[in-house]
Formats: C-alpha cells, structure tokens, sequence
C-alpha cells in the first residue's frame, strides 16, 4: 500500500500546486504602499512648501520620480485640470489628471516664484528630490521597502483602483506600456479589500 508521502501527484494537484505557486509569485510582486495612519504621519512630517508640491504630484499624480524633477511650468494645465509628462519613461508623452488642489499649488507657486513657462518648476535634480523624500520618510519614521519615492506612485495606483477608476485608464495615467504591470496593483487591491472585509465581518456587517 501506498504512503501517503509516497502518494503520486495528480494533474488535479498539480494545478493547485501551480496556482499556489503563481500566488506566491504575485505576493513577491505586491509594491509596498502607505496606509492612512502612514500618509498622516509622511504628510505632517514635510515642512516645506517645495516639498509639500513634489510630493502631491507623486502621490495624487504618481509621476515617477524623474518626471516630477522635470516638470516644466507650461506642463500644467488648470484648463485640463492635468500635467503634461514630457518624454516620461520609455520617451512617450502623457497627461495626468491631477486634482485641483495640486494644479492649483503649483500654478500659485510658479507664480510666487515668477518662474517662466519653460522653467523646471522644483529647482533640483532627481537624486536630490530623492534625498528630500527619503528625509520626509525618516522624519515621519517610516522605514524599510517603503521609505523610497516610489511608494508613493504605488500608493496612488492603488487608490485609483479602489476608486473604480478603470484598469486601462490607470494604465494610461501611470504610463505604463504593458497592461499586467498594472495588473499588479489590481492584484494588491483585492488583497485589501479581502483583508477589510474580513475584519469588517468578523462579528457581523
């Protein structure tokens, strides 16, 4: 008679083993994000005005690091209540809708500072936006995988998602070339929702 650790693997159980796998792989995957009590403690933890602008436009806008270093006064657009990326991430231009609380901010601030239409709005370079961010982090006692800019591009990313915005749409606004890197954060929505509805309904809805 056969153990059962010596049992043969059915294809039945391979297919499990294989979905198991793939679920582990997508678990790897997951970016790190902030949850609210984090973003409270990141947002009171800036105090400066520049920084404060830069990091809404990654957070509510998700650019990448490198397009907020870039971001020219004329990219913003109050009347399309967007941003213009120029030459983003794998050279392709987008808009990004953006709220107008941000668009607002940064039209006041260019003007404050009497920047032209072709200045750079933020008056240094990328690893500098990095060293700020990554200080705002510390200040704010947030350590590990999500102490980096990026966090705050996957934060937004998520919240699209969890908004109802559509995945191609969220694709589109991050600029993304391929769809399942979106796909990603659509995977981490759900494990989200799964984890709130699971304490939600513990002792009943």
């Amino acid at each position: 008679m056969t153990s059962p650790e010596e049992e043969p693997i059915t294809a039945e159980d391979a297919e499990d083993l294989s979905e198991d796998e793939d679920e582990e792989k997508i678990r790897q995957k997951l970016p790190p994000i902030l949850t609210y009590d984090e973003l409270d403690r990141f947002i009171l933890a800036i105090d400066d005005l520049e920084d404060v602008l830069m990091c809404r436009l990654m957070l509510f806008g998700g650019l990448r690091v490198a397009e907020a270093a870039a971001l020219r006064v004329k990219d913003i657009s109050l009347e399309q209540r967007a941003v213009f990326v120029n030459m983003g991430k794998g050279n392709k231009d987008r808009w990004v809708p953006l709220d107008i609380g941000t668009l607002s901010a940064a039209h006041c601030y260019a003007v404050a500072a009497d920047l032209k239409p072709d200045d750079r709005i933020f008056n240094y370079s990328k690893r500098t936006l990095q060293r700020h961010v990554s200080s705002i982090f510390k200040k704010a006692e947030i350590t590990g995988d999500k102490a980096h800019c990026h966090t705050l591009r996957h934060t937004c990313a998520t919240w699209q998602l969890d908004k109802g915005i559509p995945l191609e749409i969220v694709k589109n606004n991050l600029g993304h070339t391929d769809i399942a890197t979106t796909q990603i954060y659509l995977h981490l929505n759900i494990r989200q929702r799964s984890r709130i509805y699971t304490d939600c309904s513990r002792f009943g809805i």
